[in-house]
């Protein structure tokens, strides 16, 4: 690490994601920036997300299109590197995967004094073959899958992910050095709320969840779980967001005749905030997905920088933060009665409710704010540095 009283200087680089659906790299920059950190951006804008990025390859225009645009992102990013002042970090942002052995030959020709940081945060094999299943594991494309990964994460000096069990995914599934792992907390896309959670005296106990439709979120447990409280009217729920599963999940809906289930298609950042404090209670995540054990999925930062109390499954990853009854309550994954019965205690006991809102508010405040996230990766990279 540089010596007392001079800046630290990173190059944040690559075709990294700015969107406020993914809040990842926004937040990592600016908790460095908060922290007293120079962050200069080596950025190549390649739209669209991340599964819109990985489906052009069943379109053949697209796919050369989409390989055109890699390549000359390529030359763009190795000519601004080229051009930058000398860094004592160089962090391939999210996604980085096809970007990390470019930063690892410049970091080598031009900057071999700097630390090579690879902010894995979703690995590539968990997400195409275990979570959406678009390559079959153990097929050709599946193992050329993982060796390419697995050069990824061995070229990096640091690797981020952002839970400890994601962090040992890493370490058993590609031999990676324990050493060279470091659990950096995504953080919200809102601001933390003022004002503390309050019970509302309202007819209607309503019951929010936000997300992108995948099956890490389970939705069909929502689904089920509101079947089986379909029988007390004044308990709704509201669905926001698109995305993968939204269409069957909606036939599902219809098909089931659920009248207490509302969707609505998306909500502005700037709305999101004041939207979540709007709601009695916030659902987490409910899949039965591998990657469910391993992940604190983002809502989950959203809803305790909201202040609001949540139900979410409980695994490995969320207990490395949460309590359940204390700032969260947790339940058994893929089990809509265990859902639908922990919404009727919460709604019967405003008491409890007022609870798990301060304990989860506490916990946005005290471990994920940008202060925090932003700390504890400067421990991390003064570690690997001093290493």
């Amino acid at each position: 690490m540089r010596e007392k009283g001079l800046i630290l200087k990173v190059v944040y680089f690559g075709i990294y994601s700015k969107g406020v659906e993914y809040p990842r790299n926004n937040n990592l920059m600016r908790a460095l920036r908060r922290n007293g950190v120079d962050v200069i951006e080596a950025h190549f804008e390649l739209a669209g997300s991340f599964l819109k990025r990985m489906s052009v390859v069943k379109e053949p225009l697209q796919a050369l299109l989409f390989f055109f645009k890699l390549l000359t992102s390529f030359v763009c990013l190795a000519w601004k590197f080229i051009r930058l002042p000398q860094a004592d970090v160089i962090i391939v942002g999210h996604p980085g995967y096809f970007h990390v052995h470019l930063a690892w030959i410049l970091h080598r020709l031009f900057r071999r004094n700097s630390t090579l940081v690879y902010d894995v945060f979703i690995p590539l094999c968990e997400a195409l073959v275990a979570d959406r299943e678009l390559i079959v594991s153990g097929s050709f494309f599946g193992r050329l899958l993982y060796r390419f990964e697995r050069s990824c994460c061995r070229l990096a000096d640091l690797n981020l992910i952002d839970t400890d069990t994601h962090g040992n995914y890493l370490i058993e599934t590609f031999a990676v050095d324990p050493a060279k792992v470091a659990r950096v907390f995504v953080g919200a896309t809102i601001a933390q709320q003022a004002e503390p959670y309050q019970v509302a005296k309202q007819k209607t106990f309503s019951v929010l969840f936000v997300g992108t439709y995948i099956p890490l979120h389970g939705i069909d447990v929502i689904l089920e779980a509101a079947r089986i409280l379909a029988d007390i009217p004044h308990i709704r729920f509201i669905l926001v967001g698109t995305g993968q599963l939204r269409p069957p999940m909606e036939l599902l809906a219809n098909k089931w005749g659920l009248q207490n289930v509302e969707f609505i298609d998306w909500i502005s950042t700037e709305q999101l905030g004041p939207f979540i404090r709007s709601h009695d209670l916030s659902l987490g995540i409910f899949g039965t997905t591998s990657k469910t054990n391993r992940v604190i999925p983002s809502k989950v930062f959203d809803i305790c920088a909201a202040g609001v109390p949540f139900i979410t499954v409980d695994s490995p990853a969320i207990r490395e933060v949460f309590s359940h009854g204390e700032n969260a309550c947790l339940v058994p994954s893929g089990s809509p009665q265990a859902l639908a019965e922990a919404i009727r205690e919460l709604e019967r006991s405003p008491t409890l409710r007022n609870h798990l809102a301060a304990g989860a508010r506490q916990t946005g405040r005290h471990m994920f704010s940008l202060k925090c996230i932003g700390a504890d990766f400067l421990d991390h990279l003064h570690c690997i540095r001093k290493g």
